[in-house]
């Protein structure tokens, strides 16, 4: 897990988030949420982690958990945040059926560095202070180019200030928390198809789920 979030990597960052809401609540910290609807464990020669993705239907939000482990299994790290659910499935289903390259292009003022690429900005007080949390799912790099066969998952917390408009502008040079994971087009088609269920699972059950 070698790979970090760079000031390059957001670029005109702060001219997109400016004209956006935040689309987190503090307040998701202290909810109850369901049980993990895919969790995914690796171990190399020098590194182990995991990627745990949670539903939390009731705000229609997924909660991602990206951590680092230690050789006798111990959490070194771990950072999570949350996503907008169907934007999310929109994402991965468009992955799964070839059509992600139009449906989300690279779009560098958005931060995303290649076509199927997926960002999603939040944020949140903790402890007062505001904190942004950002999701970034893109090809996997290798030195100055991208496999397109896989894909690198971020999650990033750092320091921010809040603007008028509610959202949190990070500072890309005060990291708080960063971990990440590679994906492979497999592993996202077992995601998307978990979701995909799991959604027209809640809302046959929830009629009134489109007031969330």
């Amino acid at each position: 897990m070698d790979q970090e979030f760079t000031k390059e990597m957001f670029d005109n960052v702060d001219d997109f988030l400016a004209s956006i809401d935040s689309n987190e609540s503090s307040s998701s910290e202290s909810k109850d949420y369901d049980q993990d609807l895919y969790k995914k464990w690796f171990r190399s020669k020098t590194q182990s982690g995991f990627v745990s993705v949670r539903p939390w239907f009731d705000a229609l939000k997924i909660k991602i958990d990206i951590g680092k482990t230690s050789a006798d299994g111990k959490l070194l790290s771990s950072t999570n945040l949350f996503v907008d659910a169907c934007d999310f499935a929109a994402y991965l289903s468009s992955i799964v059926n070839g059509t992600a390259h139009v449906n989300f292009p690279a779009n560098q003022k958005m931060g995303a560095p290649t076509d199927e690429s997926f960002v999603s900005y939040g944020g949140g007080m903790v402890d007062g202070k505001p904190v942004s949390r950002i999701f970034k799912s893109h090809y996997w790099q290798n030195g100055e180019t991208y496999d397109q066969s896989s894909f690198a998952w971020k999650c990033g917390h750092f320091a921010a200030r809040k603007s008028d408009s509610g959202a949190f502008i990070p500072d890309m040079s005060k990291s708080l928390s960063v971990d990440m994971i590679k994906m492979t087009r497999a592993e996202i088609a077992t995601i998307s198809y978990k979701l995909n269920l799991s959604l027209s699972s809640y809302a046959a059950n929830n009629k009134e789920w489109y007031h969330v």
